[in-house]
């Protein structure tokens, strides 16, 4: 049942992909992964303050992500909007022991947001820094 749901997000991943590149970017994604394990240490999902405040909300959100994508609840952070989770798959090496069934969360990280700057983790340990970055893009 779980390897079906997941097959049903990545195919909407594809298909939300695939109309993205559609639209200009106002900064472009430079650099590679450099499989520090970083991304999967802590991992923020952002909330609406409204969804951030109901109490039935968050723990319907928590259980079902933790069920779905195998997350471990870390934090839920109501005054700035955000659950923090870290991945059960995440191996000692910084890998990720389910790569191939891993979540869009973790197939499109870093995502470059659209109406926002950029931001990217800071390193963890300090000498294994992530290797992505970006650039503003051209204007039109």
């Amino acid at each position: 049942m779980k390897r079906l749901l997941i097959a049903l997000v990545l195919l909407d991943n594809f298909i939300m992909n695939f109309f993205r590149g559609f639209f200009p970017k106002r900064y472009a994604l430079v650099g590679q992964c450099r499989q520090c394990g970083n991304c999967c240490r802590r991992i923020i999902l952002t909330l609406t303050p409204g969804q951030a405040k109901s109490q039935l909300f968050t723990n319907i959100a928590v259980r079902w992500i933790s069920w779905l994508f195998d997350f471990i609840l870390l934090e839920v952070n109501r005054e700035e909007n955000y659950l923090a989770f870290t991945c059960r798959h995440l191996t000692a090496a910084g890998r990720c022991g389910n790569y191939r069934w891993r979540p869009n969360i973790c197939r499109n990280y870093p995502l470059v947001d659209y109406f926002n700057e950029p931001r990217f983790l800071p390193a963890y340990p300090p000498r294994r820094a992530c290797g992505f970055s970006s650039l503003p893009t051209k204007s039109r």
